[in-house]
């Protein structure tokens, strides 16, 4: 965030071309948007400013507000927004930042961690029950298919006399296709 520094000597001068500058009235709040310093005559003591929505503007430098970008580091050295006592007390029952924001990136990745683990789960668990089925079901249906076959029997009896069986095993289209297919690899 930028820092704004009033000009204390109130001269053209003290600004240069490129520099940012707020425009603002004595005892009111500055400007929101930030101009750039186009032109300084100090002989007339005024600078121009290229302002966003006014446009360049001839402004006096007492009226103008200089905004320096922090380049990386704050020229704010201490946290003097309360006494240290209290920032102590403060870091005792909250936590720094620092602290806080390992947290909450431990929390989102634990999260993620655990629904990436549930997947793997879930996928296990279905892979594991396709396989119970196919080698439960589908192989002794296929068995039975086939001793039905021998016997001389129609698809339609084998239908019949497999369905007790099957009917709370598996659904009734997949035993259709089951005995359709394997009487059709017996027709061929």
């Amino acid at each position: 965030m930028p820092g704004i520094y009033p000009n204390p000597s109130a001269s053209a001068d003290s600004f240069k071309l490129g520099d940012q500058v707020k425009w603002f009235i004595p005892g009111k709040e500055p400007s929101s948007e930030v101009g750039v310093v186009t032109q300084v005559c100090p002989g007339i003591n005024k600078v121009w400013a290229e302002f966003q929505n006014g446009g360049n503007q001839q402004r006096d430098p007492s009226e103008l507000l200089l905004v320096t970008p922090f380049m990386g580091q704050s020229p704010v050295t201490e946290d003097t927004g309360y006494s240290s006592y209290s920032k102590s007390i403060s870091d005792k029952s909250y936590g720094t930042i620092g602290e806080k924001a390992l947290k909450l990136a431990h929390k989102l990745v634990s999260k993620e961690t655990r629904e990436a683990t549930e997947k793997v789960k879930a996928a296990s668990m279905a892979s594991k029950v396709a396989s119970k089925f196919a080698s439960d079901v589908v192989d002794k249906l296929a068995g039975d298919v086939a001793s039905c076959v021998e016997k001389g029997m129609t698809d339609a009896q084998a239908y019949q006399s497999l369905y007790p069986q099957y009917e709370n095993v598996c659904s009734d289209g997949f035993m259709r296709t089951a005995i359709q297919k394997i009487y059709e690899v017996k027709k061929a």
